[in-house]
């Protein structure tokens, strides 16, 4: 749960693992690794005893589709997210440098909870470092004194990494819009191999929204947030 009483974003990203890795288990398939996570967060989930249903489907391109929902007993249906997976195609990912435009950095401890079977840290704590890291930087850059909560997000998975790596998150506001902004993020292993140039090992991109707890809905960014977000903002 988050400040709010809502189901964290990152938890939405377990359910979605959780429901992914059951497809693949009743189909027989070997489990493929994720190339590319996209959430779009429609409606706060809150505690209850009942479960949620995750739906899930192929499209025609390949890529996972999934929604967190309830179905009614009048044949309705609350949609608390979407996601859309894409797994790693046939053929090596590119090799991606570091944008030398986010120039927030902020260092990354691999925990052993972190890590999946593989020795590898896993999608969804992935995401809980990103996270950890964009509360870290919104902080340091005073944008945190207003609520705020996570519209979307876009996540590409580009290179394993473990509890060896050297890791810092580098970070930067992309598009400033009236009532949400982008917090862009690049989880970078600087020093891979022993000694070669930084690689890009994971990047975000996360809208995030203005939120009022007490309608619950989207409220416009005040001045004072747009002050401590604008000389932020990533050229370009």
């Amino acid at each position: 749960m988050d400040a709010f009483g809502h189901v964290n974003n990152v938890t939405y990203a377990d359910y979605l693992r959780e429901a992914r890795l059951a497809a693949a288990e009743a189909e027989g398939a070997r489990p493929a690794r994720v190339l590319a996570l996209e959430i779009d967060y429609r409606a706060p989930l809150v505690f209850r005893p009942e479960p949620a249903l995750v739906e899930t489907t192929m499209n025609a391109d390949g890529v996972l589709v999934q929604e967190i929902a309830d179905r009614h007993e009048d044949g309705g249906r609350t949609v608390y997210a979407r996601g859309r997976t894409t797994l790693v195609p046939d053929g090596a990912v590119p090799l991606v440098r570091p944008d030398p435009s986010l120039t927030g950095r902020l260092p990354v401890t691999v925990r052993a909870r972190d890590l999946g079977s593989d020795g590898y840290v896993d999608e969804v704590a992935t995401l809980e470092l990103l996270q950890e890291a964009r509360v870290a930087y919104a902080d340091a850059i005073g944008a945190r004194d207003e609520p705020w909560v996570v519209g979307r997000s876009e996540t590409t998975f580009l290179r394993p990494f473990g509890r060896r790596s050297s890791c810092a998150v580098y970070a930067g506001i992309g598009r400033l819009g009236t009532s949400s902004f982008v917090i862009l993020t690049e989880l970078v292993d600087e020093a891979p191999d022993g000694g070669s140039e930084p690689v890009v090992v994971a990047s975000g991109h996360n809208v995030m929204v203005g939120f009022d707890p007490q309608t619950q809905r989207s409220r416009p960014l005040t001045a004072h947030e747009r002050a401590h977000l604008e000389p932020h903002v990533v050229a370009g």
